[in-house]
């Protein structure tokens, strides 16, 4: 159980190894059985006068070593994992009542033989009183060993847990990325198929870049991170095929120094431009621009922004659609409470701005 660590926020607890780790289990049960035994032969004040006496005390120590640990075993391999750990309460309680029955009913058989050993101050044989005295005291020391047996089975269920959480949301993230793919691939094909009479050149030039962009999808989406300068690099080439439709497009791209290679999440950004090409008007915004797109770092922060033109039908409600749903749930896994996502309507234009963490 290598990944113990992902228990209760401790790296490396050697606690936790030690308690889970099957290497260590005869560690375990050894130091257990040295405290039932160094409990039956801590120092006692009364001195045995006689030899005999004191050799029925020691088989009497023994007795009760070998009473304890058979219950420990019995308890520890049979009756927690047949009854405890499938929600057999009832069962389990019955079942510790017949044993402590049937140690009772030993210890009075015993008792009654010739070599009487189990004496009680009053030289009187056990009794029902007795039996009660057992029932408390081991189901006491069953209560104690129990818990420990419960513990490991905790934390083994914790760590698989947390194993499967982590499996679950690294499957989660390849499926969210393997679903961004570019809206405008189709148009972008019949626009080569159209260039190839018209343009061949500029054909090739686009279906070049076409193919990067599939490439990078292919190949740098397999890591957890990529540079931001190849991100940026994608989505230049996807707003070069976007020039490539319109008559005019006029992009303002901006980044700031030394950001290029920052690790980033592949194709976090892209859905943005994706919706930019999607649903950006063919009118310019004030200025002239069609899209403005800037990368800034702000107090160990990625900025991100994106502003582009809005078509006037367009609603609030669709813009982005299953681009933006599958960011949002990248983010929420990526950098839970750690990132400022804003998507603002201005009614003639969009503004997206994206905030996450360097490094996180």
């Amino acid at each position: 159980m290598k990944n113990s660590q992902v228990i209760i926020g401790y790296e490396n607890s050697l606690f936790i190894d030690f308690v889970v780790d099957k290497k260590y289990r005869w560690i375990r049960h050894c130091l257990l059985i040295l405290a039932i035994v160094g409990i039956h032969f801590l120092p006692s004040k009364k001195a045995e006068a006689d030899p005999t006496s004191s050799l029925w005390r020691l088989f009497e120590t023994l007795l009760s070593i070998t009473i304890l640990l058979s219950l420990f075993y019995i308890n520890h391999y049979i009756l927690i994992p047949v009854f405890v750990l499938r929600s057999r309460f009832l069962a389990y309680a019955g079942s510790l009542l017949v044993a402590y029955t049937f140690i009772f009913l030993a210890l009075m058989y015993l008792e009654r033989q010739e070599l009487r050993f189990i004496q009680k101050p009053d030289r009187s044989y056990l009794d029902w009183e007795d039996y009660l005295i057992i029932v408390i005291l081991l189901t006491v020391f069953i209560a104690a060993v129990s818990s420990l047996k419960l513990f490991k089975v905790w934390i083994v269920n914790l760590i698989r847990f947390k194993e499967f959480e982590n499996n679950t949301l690294t499957i989660q993230l390849e499926q969210l990325k393997s679903q961004i793919n570019p809206h405008f691939l189709f148009n972008t094909l019949n626009n080569i198929n159209f260039l190839i009479d018209e343009n061949p050149k500029l054909a090739s030039k686009v279906l070049l870049k076409l193919s990067d962009v599939l490439r990078n999808q292919l190949y740098l989406s397999k890591g957890d991170s990529i540079e931001l300068g190849k991100e940026i690099a994608v989505l230049k080439n996807i707003l070069f095929m976007e020039d490539i439709r319109r008559d005019k497009f006029v992009v303002d791209f901006s980044i700031d120094e030394q950001m290029e290679q920052l690790q980033v999440p592949p194709f976090l950004f892209i859905p943005f431009v994706e919706n930019v090409v999607k649903h950006g008007a063919h009118q310019a915004m004030e200025g002239g621009q069609h899209v403005q797109i800037g990368f800034s770092l702000k107090e160990k922060h990625i900025c991100f922004s994106c502003v582009n033109a809005k078509k006037k039908k367009i609603q609030a409600a669709t813009y982005g659609g299953l681009g933006l749903s599958n960011i949002q749930k990248r983010l929420e896994i990526l950098y839970p409470a750690k990132y400022n996502l804003k998507i603002e309507d201005f009614g003639d234009r969009y503004k997206v701005f994206l905030s996450i963490p360097i490094g996180a």
